[in-house]
């Protein structure tokens, strides 16, 4: 079960060293997430070196959101931006904007967009999330997501709903520090209850939410009975980076554990390679002993295995 725990992590790859590439067959790393310095180089031939050593690649993500958020360069407006021009000229031009962003990845021969974000924010939104929403209308939000969503499948890209349980009214960039909101909103929850058999992923974030937790929702067993039982999702929950600044006071290691234990299935981060590894090893005692580790590394690769 162990040598198969890389499958659970999207990770980003790094130099491609002769070290790095052994240690992704060794622990069965086959997802991976690229950013904007891939694509500064000759991201085809970055590709096939790594599809050449790893064999196995499954997924292939990127957060090509559009906007500040777009790794591969290109005429991608922000989300928002598209959304009130598609309240004005109809929504042709929202799907045409939807189609060359996944257009882009098909392109890149890449399969997965960490994308759409359907938190509810306008343009008063703190700067981490700021242009990055499709408005604050939990309905508007859903029918243009959904239409986001559809492009894609037609380009054979998977999709990803984030960031649940909803962060349009926190303060805190989830990236420097652990926001905290007392109540879900049910507005909030919207897009989920309506997309949730539409969309291939569903990413959770790192906020405490006091109704449920009082740990982040990336920890929440809670949260995730929910997407299982209330929404009836049966596709993978991924966390949002665990390299997050929100998580900070926690060794990875831990992070990890909880992560798994909670039900995510799939555990993103960016941070040192190494450092990932080294975890891992510290964790081979703990995730090889553990009954209900091994089950629930099971379970996420039951599921894993649907993509």
């Amino acid at each position: 079960m162990f040598n198969r725990v890389g499958e659970l992590f999207l990770v980003r790859p790094h130099s491609l060293t002769e070290e790095e590439l052994s240690l992704y067959k060794e622990f069965s790393f086959q997802n991976f997430l690229f950013f904007k310095e891939h694509f500064e180089q000759d991201f085809q031939a970055y590709l096939e070196e790594l599809k050449k050593r790893v064999k196995k690649l499954k997924l292939l993500a990127v957060d090509q959101e559009g906007g500040r958020v777009a790794r591969i360069s290109g005429e991608f407006e922000a989300p928002l931006e598209m959304a009130k021009k598609s309240e004005k000229e109809g929504l042709e031009i929202f799907k045409s904007w939807a189609e060359r962003i996944a257009k882009s990845l098909k392109e890149h021969k890449l399969n997965t967009n960490l994308a759409p974000v359907v938190d509810l924010a306008e343009e008063e939104a703190e700067d981490f999330l700021r242009g990055r929403t499709l408005g604050g209308d939990p309905y508007k939000v859903t029918h243009l997501a959904s239409l986001f969503i559809k492009t894609h499948q037609k380009w054979g890209i998977k999709t990803t709903l984030k960031h649940f349980p909803g962060l349009g009214e926190v303060k805190i960039d989830p990236h420097k520090e652990l926001p905290v909101k007392e109540k879900v909103s049910p507005k909030d929850l919207i897009p989920y209850i309506e997309l949730s058999q539409e969309v291939d992923f569903i990413m959770t974030t790192h906020l405490i939410l006091r109704e449920w937790d009082n740990f982040p929702i990336t920890f929440s067993s809670r949260a995730v009975k929910f997407l299982r039982e209330n929404l009836s999702y049966r596709g993978a929950i991924l966390t949002d980076d665990l390299n997050m600044g929100a998580l900070k006071e926690l060794e990875l290691p831990e992070r990890i554990v909880r992560a798994i234990a909670s039900g995510h299935n799939l555990l993103i981060f960016c941070g040192s390679f190494q450092e990932l590894i080294s975890a891992l090893e510290d964790l081979k005692p703990e995730l090889e002993k553990s009954s209900y580790l091994r089950s629930k590394i099971k379970e996420s690769l039951t599921i894993l295995e649907r993509y």
